[in-house]
């Protein structure tokens, strides 16, 4: 089976940004309990313009993905948990809201001995041991200091059907065991 890690383009210079969304509490890497104990649809605002970029994937304070991600992420597992981020120009006058999602994605320790880091920790090359990855979706790479999120092939290759944009997809390197 083929992963890829997504990842926000670098190209993108003007991503919307949620403010003040409280990084204690909407943050990859928490546990599910703490997830079930934020609020359901939280309100923020943003800053809009004409040179705006709104993707499908954010990486604000957590991974943070579009509502028509969402949908297609709950196609994929129709049991995905989300937490609604419903976000409103400051402006007055502008109409437009938008809508994000923070799912909760399992954390799964697949990353295999081969995977090359650099001396901050960080990692330079992944390399996941397939039989860890059980065939999911989507996941979240545990163990590691920056958040890596793995989609499966199935799932990528829907994401660009759907002319889902503002992301890098990195292929992974698979260990068969």
């Amino acid at each position: 089976m083929k992963y890829f890690m997504i990842s926000q383009d670098k190209a993108l210079s003007h991503v919307i940004a949620p403010e003040k969304l409280d990084g204690s509490l909407y943050r990859d890497g928490v546990s599910k309990r703490e997830f079930d104990a934020v609020a359901n649809m939280v309100v923020t605002y943003f800053d809009n313009s004409q040179e705006l970029e709104k993707p499908d994937v954010l990486y604000s304070t957590a991974f943070l993905v579009s509502d028509r991600f969402k949908k297609l992420l709950r196609a994929f597992d129709p049991r995905m948990k989300c937490k609604g981020i419903r976000c409103y120009p400051h402006q007055v006058e502008d109409p437009e809201a938008l809508l994000y999602w923070w799912p909760w994605i399992p954390r799964v320790k697949c990353l295999s001995e081969q995977t090359v880091r650099y001396p901050t920790g960080l990692v330079e090359h992944p390399v996941a041991v397939e039989s860890r990855l059980q065939g999911r979706p989507i996941l979240m790479v545990d163990g590691t200091v920056e958040t890596i999120v793995l989609v499966s092939l199935e799932l990528a290759e829907a994401m660009l059907r759907r002319g889902m944009w503002g992301m890098n997809y990195i292929p992974v390197e698979m260990e068969r065991r």
